[in-house]
């Protein structure tokens, strides 16, 4: 299942007991069209707020899924979320573990809009993108994460591969690509409100590597707002 969803309103895509999400109101469709009860499976867990252009999710459902069940689901589903494709996959495919990278996109806008309040972080205070970029090459390649890792770290694993990390200029203002094999929870938020430092001259490039090489969340940045975040690709061998 290939979907899309702006996650103002949801507690993130994980099904919780206290807040609406994403999976449980597909899974509740999902359960309601087939007659049967339906987990699926996402290709991450985004959080409160976060958005997402193109999320992946697997399912097993009956024999007898109907072949309009895309429609059928948007039908049911707030117009928040939107199913782009089902379709038939191998028994062994894992929209998580299967999944070789993952990219997100950060958009900060420096002007006021109200119809790009949920959807960016505003900031009318100019950043200096170059020490920012200097210091986004810091990140790319395979190393610990763990000061940007909100709580437990998973499984104890702290080593994430970032393959592109870098800013860009927009018409609205900026916007932060960064991809990689895995990312811990608020891991993107947390570099983002630290290279936000960077551009703001509040962080040295010194003092940048000395965060990301200690390990320590304290000594990174508050996270960035949710808003501005978005799950953009991932990819499958």
């Amino acid at each position: 299942m290939e979907l899309a969803y702006d996650g103002t309103h949801f507690g993130g895509w994980q099904t919780q007991p206290n807040a609406p999400t994403v999976q449980a109101h597909i899974d509740q469709a999902l359960s309601q069209i087939c007659n049967t009860p339906i987990e699926t499976m996402g290709c991450g867990r985004t959080d409160a707020g976060v958005h997402a252009k193109y999320f992946v999710a697997h399912f097993d459902g009956p024999s007898n899924i109907p072949v309009d069940l895309a429609h059928r689901l948007n039908k049911l589903l707030p117009p928040s979320i939107a199913i782009q494709t089902i379709a038939a996959c191998p028994d062994q495919f894992h929209a998580r573990f299967d999944a070789i990278l993952r990219e997100y996109q950060y958009f900060i806008c420096t002007k006021k809009d109200p119809f790009l309040a949920q959807r960016t972080w505003f900031m009318g205070q100019p950043l200096d993108v170059e020490s920012m970029n200097l210091c986004a090459t810091k990140l790319i390649g395979k190393h610990s994460f763990a000061a940007f890792c909100k709580g437990d770290i998973p499984n104890n694993n702290p080593v994430c591969e970032v393959f592109q990390a870098h800013w860009s200029i927009s018409p609205q203002g900026y916007i932060f690509t960064i991809q990689a094999n895995r990312f811990l929870r608020n891991m993107v938020r947390a570099i983002v409100g630290t290279l936000v430092d960077v551009g703001q001259g509040k962080i040295t490039h010194s003092q940048f590597e000395e965060i990301v090489h200690h390990g320590n969340r304290s000594n990174a940045s508050h996270s960035a707002p949710a808003d501005g975040l978005f799950l953009t690709n991932v990819v499958y061998p």
